[in-house]
């Protein structure tokens, strides 16, 4: 059971650090009130930190504020917890979630090119293919896991094709990334002060020895991917090879999972809630179904939250930070912020403000984001269409995770 600390109020503030918090539900109650209270929420822990807790960011302004400034608030110091704390040779030093401008900037210039927004329409004919492969794979069934059907296999077809890996890869490396994450949301045995990074290294050096191979086929025989593109970099020199593999890692992991998380937990709201369906179809409908795609985003915030470390002392938002505190960035709690979002726990497809938090913003702003979302898009589409109408055949099943909204099952029938 996750520990909770007892507040003035009527409200219980859960562990935020622990992810048996997370297996039930979202605290959406916890998060509301710190929302509420003024300063940042202290959150007493002994891992992957140094100065014995870690502070909540929960406000939407304080996040941007945050994220805009990387010269106090780096990302070197790892990019989420619990997998902050980053010895100064741990590999992920080289990632480009775990850098800061300027190297930051040169990392991002060798692949954003390739998830321009002009460039990802052109996506859209075999993505399309995609999705309707995967729904032509239930005809005939009339009970099947959800997540497992299209949460899994959509994602994981779609990165596989913008990286060039073979389709016949796709089990292998989402079994990696499956094993990584849970890796890194395991706490037992920590030093004092010791994160999750280092217990991840086997698993991260399988998938880079992974994007290592493919570094070579794609140089012997290149193709129009971001394996090509970026194995080209290294040749050019722009990016050197230690930053290739990493890069390939987050490619590999942000391609899947945020589009994983929220193609399961929007199936489930549309199924749980009339209302939410009611909106979806109306959406849909009238040709408005990037809207609603957006607001299942703002929602669920696929991503629960994001890391950065402070390098000097200073003042924020009403507390004295130390040099080397971990803030801890809930977009879970952001995205439904009060002071941005009117009636923020309603889902609401026409509400006008829009600019939520589930990519992140600022440097680290996910260049992902238009592909995640098309995919997204065409599957809601895609199932319209096709007339597929589906109900609960029984409980949807969470997983362990404080970083990721995860849902790992949801049984279905054809209705």
């Amino acid at each position: 059971m996750p520990t909770t600390y007892e507040q003035p109020g009527n409200v219980s503030i859960p562990d935020f650090s622990d992810p048996a918090t997370y297996t039930e539900a979202v605290p959406r109650a916890a998060f509301a009130e710190i929302l509420n209270r003024p300063g940042l929420h202290w959150v007493p822990t002994k891992v992957a930190n140094k100065n014995g807790g870690y502070w909540a960011v929960s406000r939407f302004a304080d996040i941007n504020a945050i994220e805009k400034d990387p010269a106090t608030f780096t990302s070197t110091g790892g990019p989420s917890f619990p997998y902050t704390n980053l010895s100064p040779d741990h590999p992920s030093v080289d990632m480009i979630m775990c850098t800061d401008p300027p190297r930051h900037n040169y990392l991002r210039r060798a692949a954003a090119k390739g998830f321009a927004p002009r460039i990802v329409r052109k996506f859209e004919p075999w993505v399309r293919e995609v999705v309707t492969d995967a729904i032509d794979a239930i005809e005939g069934r009339s009970e099947f896991d959800y997540v497992e059907e299209f949460a899994r296999t959509i994602p994981a077809y779609v990165i596989a094709t913008v990286l060039g890996a073979p389709r016949e890869d796709r089990a292998y490396l989402v079994q990696l990334l499956t094993d990584f994450f849970d890796a890194a949301q395991h706490f037992e045995d920590l030093e004092e002060g010791e994160g999750t990074a280092d217990r991840v290294i086997p698993l991260l050096g399988q998938l880079t020895e992974y994007a290592a191979k493919m570094q070579k086929v794609k140089l012997a025989h290149p193709g129009d991917d971001m394996f090509t593109e970026l194995s080209r970099c290294v040749e050019r020199g722009e990016i050197n090879q230690a930053e290739y593999l990493q890069w390939m890692f987050v490619m590999i992991a942000a391609g899947f999972e945020t589009t994983h998380t929220t193609i399961g937990q929007s199936m489930r709201m549309y199924l749980e809630n009339p209302e939410v369906a009611a909106l979806t179809d109306k959406a849909v409908a009238e040709g408005q179904t990037e809207r609603a795609v957006d607001e299942y985003l703002r929602v669920i915030s696929p991503v629960i939250q994001m890391a950065r470390t402070a390098t000097r002392d200073l003042t924020f938002a009403g507390e004295q930070i130390r040099k080397d505190d971990v803030l801890v960035l809930y977009y879970i709690a952001a995205n439904r912020d009060p002071a941005v979002f009117s009636d923020p726990d309603r889902f609401d497809p026409w509400r006008p403000e829009t600019d939520s938090l589930a990519f992140g913003s600022g440097v680290h702003r996910c260049i992902g984001a238009h592909l995640a979302k098309l995919e997204l898009q065409i599957l809601w589409e895609e199932l319209h269409a096709r007339g597929v109408r589906l109900e609960l055949a029984g409980e949807p099943r969470r997983g362990w995770s404080n970083y990721i909204n995860l849902l790992t099952e949801l049984p279905v029938r054809r209705i």
